[in-house]
């Protein structure tokens, strides 16, 4: 039998070591929704347990089933889980999305657009993607500003399976070679 599991790598920053999530993360998935004040998947907060070891277990599937997910998130030489940063595209959805979380204490620092750069390059580089996108919520004004940061501009403004109708930014590629 042929090992047909996709290459799962580790990305490396210069704070941040960015690496797949596993079954031992329900820990650090339970403490980020139990504090989280922000909307993920359209709830905010307050998810039970069940529901936030299926988001850890859609997390690990996501990788087998497309190749590409999301990334834990610790600064270098520690193991405390900071939040996520990855690729993601739900089967419903119609098209991929960067996406990230930060546990509360994390945020301010940088660390979402540094990962976020990180996930970029590795999209257009290794999996030779011509486009990352990604969208949020209007009210979202922190993800707004990674999106800029981050060199994205408006594609175009979309109606998604949930009902809700976002901007879908564009991120170019980062660097000389961009």
């Amino acid at each position: 039998m042929t090992d047909t599991a996709p290459h799962i790598p580790t990305l490396e920053t210069e704070r941040l070591t960015l690496r797949a999530p596993g079954a031992q993360d329900l820990v650090s998935y339970e403490a980020f929704y139990a504090v989280s004040d922000v909307t993920v998947g359209g709830y905010r907060g307050g998810r039970s347990a069940q529901e936030v070891a299926e988001i850890l277990a859609q997390d690990i599937a996501h990788w087998a089933d497309k190749g590409f997910g999301m990334f834990l998130l610790r600064r270098k030489g520690e193991e405390a889980v900071l939040g996520g940063a990855g690729l993601v595209h739900p089967d419903n959805w119609p098209s991929h999305e960067l996406t990230w979380w930060l546990m509360p204490e994390a945020r301010g620092a940088g660390y979402a657009t540094e990962a976020s750069r990180a996930v970029i390059d590795w999209a257009y580089r290794v999996l030779g993607w011509l486009r990352v996108e990604t969208h949020m919520r209007d009210e979202n004004t922190a993800a707004r500003a990674i999106a800029q940061r981050l060199g994205g501009t408006i594609d175009r403004r979309e109606t998604f399976p949930d009902g809700v109708t976002r901007d879908v930014y564009v991120l170019p590629k980062q660097g000389a070679d961009a």
